[in-house]
Order: C-alpha cells, then sequence, then structure tokens
C-alpha cells in the first residue's frame, strides 16, 4: 500500500510540473541600442540613461540603464512593449570660434513593439528636449462637462497658455491649430512630412499690433469656447467669465460675448461651429508664422482627398514655426501619432475615453519655483509633462 501511495504522490507531482511548464510565459532577450542626436557629435557616452521597458499587456515594468556601448539588454516575457530612454548629458557645442557646454535632456521612444524569440533587437533615435523658455500649454480642456442629466455639455471647453519665460511676452500673433489626423487611426495619411510639418484643420489667430497683450512672466491666457459662468446652465460645469479670448464662429449654434475679444479665425474645416474631440483624439500646437497671416496660408494650403470623391483643403505648419505641442490620446484607442517625436515624444489622455474624462483636464506639472515664479515641465514629452484627468483651473496659477 505504501508504494502505491508513493506512486501516486510522484503522479500528482509529476502532474503539477508538467502544469506548470504549460504555464510558462515564453521569455525573450531584449537588446535597446540608441543613437545619440547628430548634432552632439561623437564625444557624448550614452551609459546612464534609463530605460524603461513596459509592457502594454500586463502593465510590468523593467527598468536598467544604457552602457557604455549605447546598449542596454535584459530578459523579459515575450509581449508587446514601450520603451522610454531619458536622461541627462553634458555636450560642447560649437557656434562659430566659441565652445559652449550645455546640460540637455535626452528623450527617446518606441511604442507597440513585439517582442518575440530567443533574442529580439531594437533601435531608439534620442531627441534633445530643451526646457522651454515661452510659450507652453497649460491647461487643455477638450472634454467638456455632462449636465446632471447625464447629457454632453459642450460649450465650457478652453484651452490655457502660459509665459514660462522670465520676460514679457505679447500673444498678439499666438495661433492655435488643431491636428486633421486622429491619434486613433492607423495611418496618419501625412506621415511623409511630418519630421517637417504640422498638418491642421483650423486656425485661430490673437490680433494685436504686436504690443497689445502683454503676458507677464508667470501669468497666462485663458481662450474659452463661450466665455460666461457656465454654471448657471449646468451645474457640473465651470466658470469660464475670466476667460481673455473666446473662438467664435458667426453661427446660429455660437454664442458670442461681446466684452470678451474673439480670436480671428483665419481657416476652419467646419462649415458650422468648432468644438474640440471630446476624446481627445488630436494634437495642439501654439504658433506664430513669418510673415503675414494671407501669404502664411496661401503658401502653406494642401488638399485632402476624402473616400468619397471629394477634395478638402488643409494647411501645414512647418514645425519651425511652433512654440509648444501636445499629442493627446487614449491607451486604448491609441494607433499613431500627428506630431513629430521631436515636437512631443509621446502623448497624453483625459479619462482613456470614459465618462471619467468629462469635466477633466491634462494640466502641465510645476518643475520648480524661483522667485515666486512658477516654471511648468517641458521636456517634449507629454507623458512626462502632463497630469492626466485633474479637474479645471483656468487662469489659477499655483504649485
Amino acid at each position: 500500500m505504501k508504494y502505491i501511495n508513493l506512486l501516486f504522490a510522484m503522479s500528482v507531482l509529476l502532474l503539477a510540473a508538467s502544469c506548470e511548464d504549460d504555464e510558462t510565459v515564453p521569455m525573450s532577450e531584449l537588446t535597446v541600442t540608441v543613437t545619440l542626436p547628430q548634432e552632439m557629435g561623437n564625444d557624448v557616452n550614452p551609459e546612464g540613461l534609463a530605460v524603461t521597458l513596459s509592457n502594454t499587456t500586463n502593465g510590468n515594468e523593467t527598468t536598467g540603464a544604457i552602457d557604455d556601448t549605447g546598449i542596454y539588454t535584459a530578459t523579459v516575457e515575450e509581449g508587446v512593449y514601450n520603451i522610454l530612454v531619458s536622461g541627462e548629458k553634458n555636450y560642447i557645442s560649437e557656434i562659430g570660434d566659441d565652445q559652449f557646454e550645455q546640460t540637455v535632456t535626452l528623450t527617446g521612444l518606441t511604442e507597440n513593439i513585439s517582442v518575440s524569440g530567443t533574442a529580439f533587437e531594437t533601435e531608439i533615435g534620442l531627441f534633445i528636449a530643451p526646457a522651454s523658455e515661452g510659450w507652453v500649454f497649460k491647461e487643455l480642456y477638450v472634454t467638456g462637462s455632462q449636465t446632471p442629466e447625464g447629457r454632453s455639455y459642450y460649450k465650457d471647453k478652453y484651452f490655457e497658455i502660459y509665459n514660462n519665460s522670465d520676460e514679457v511676452l505679447y500673444a498678439d500673433g499666438i495661433s492655435i491649430g488643431e491636428s486633421d489626423h486622429n491619434s486613433s487611426s492607423e495611418l496618419n495619411i501625412w506621415a511623409d512630412m511630418i519630421d517637417e510639418y504640422f498638418v491642421t484643420q483650423l486656425i485661430y489667430t490673437i490680433s494685436g499690433d504686436g504690443s497689445t497683450y502683454p503676458v507677464q512672466p508667470g501669468e497666462s491666457i485663458v481662450m474659452a469656447d463661450v466665455a460666461i459662468d457656465h454654471t448657471a446652465d449646468n451645474a457640473s460645469s465651470i466658470d469660464l467669465s475670466g476667460a481673455n479670448f473666446e473662438w467664435y464662429d458667426d453661427h446660429i449654434l455660437d454664442v458670442d460675448v461681446p466684452e470678451v475679444p474673439n480670436l480671428v479665425k483665419n481657416f476652419s474645416y467646419s462649415k458650422s461651429i468648432w468644438t474640440p474631440h471630446n476624446k481627445g483624439f488630436k494634437s495642439y500646437v501654439i504658433f506664430r508664422p513669418e510673415g503675414s497671416m494671407d501669404d502664411f496660408l496661401e503658401s502653406n494650403l494642401i488638399e485632402k482627398q476624402n473616400a468619397n470623391g471629394s477634395t478638402s483643403i488643409r494647411h501645414r505648419i512647418p514645425n519651425s514655426s511652433i512654440l509648444d505641442a501636445v499629442e493627446m490620446g487614449t491607451p486604448s484607442d491609441f494607433l499613431s501619432k500627428g506630431l513629430s517625436p521631436a515636437l512631443d515624444l509621446s502623448y497624453i489622455n483625459c479619462g482613456d475615453g470614459n465618462d471619467a474624462r468629462y469635466g477633466k483636464v491634462v494640466r502641465r506639472k510645476v518643475q520648480s519655483v524661483q522667485d515666486g515664479r512658477i516654471i511648468y515641465m517641458d521636456t517634449n514629452n507629454s507623458a512626462v509633462d502632463f497630469l492626466s484627468t485633474v479637474d479645471p483651473k483656468p487662469g489659477i496659477i499655483e504649485e
């Protein structure tokens, strides 16, 4: 009987071991190689740059550092990964006969990489992401709110831009643009020009003669859809009666507040009113074109062929004219970028497209405070620079 019991016990152990083997996740040796920006030359050693491997399926993260050969190797589960490399480095730049040592933040990201097999290799190009010294988006409120009855309320959307510098800046001529591309689309039809241009479907501009609208260091401007106290119509909404500007579309569905200056509507894809995408599938830019707006529109007009055979007009914005840019999307829907990684390495989401997004904004993080003035973080990586799904605070500057 003891012998039979022993055989039974051994059978159970073998069966258990077999089950464990069946549940074992295949592993892969992943090698990440980085390339430094060309302008940094060959004298900078990438050793020490931080690496984060994020498994998009189970949320597991593996961290490490690049070695002195520009390589990081880790044994990870097979799966789909986002790989982020970041860190600071010093390098010598040359301007004429002079040399200057500077510290820069390097970042690089590759997304949705399918890692499989016993060995897998990938390469990531790094970008220099200098700290901002001018205009930045402080808050983007694109989701709108809901009424107490659960209906969508869209008239309370706004954008807030901030003077992140230590000198007076003038808002005259500052324009905002929204991407033609949806980040939930598998393909960006403008991908062949993404390294040089941003393709927009609308342009609204702050008027002025160049010195009409001074903004002090550490102060902001709020651009609202309708500049009223929306809580009077919707208890779940916000007060935008203090907005500096509003975009007005001169349409029966829109409301104009005469006390608040209107943005100049230079171009819009919409034949009625414009409202930002309430799931946050778009990218947004602040820019100031060189020369007149009329010349800019004429020289940067492009056409888009639609599936029904019609043609739509769009405009391209040179990346060199863009002062700040924010890519938006949701983790469950994000498929392709509308912005060059040099403008925004990743993206930020608000509520992942569900009802939690209503009444919430994305807000830029505070980096530091200097002599009472807030400096907002700006590494050109929205996933790092912004807080997601937080309460709106238009015009309120606080730590």
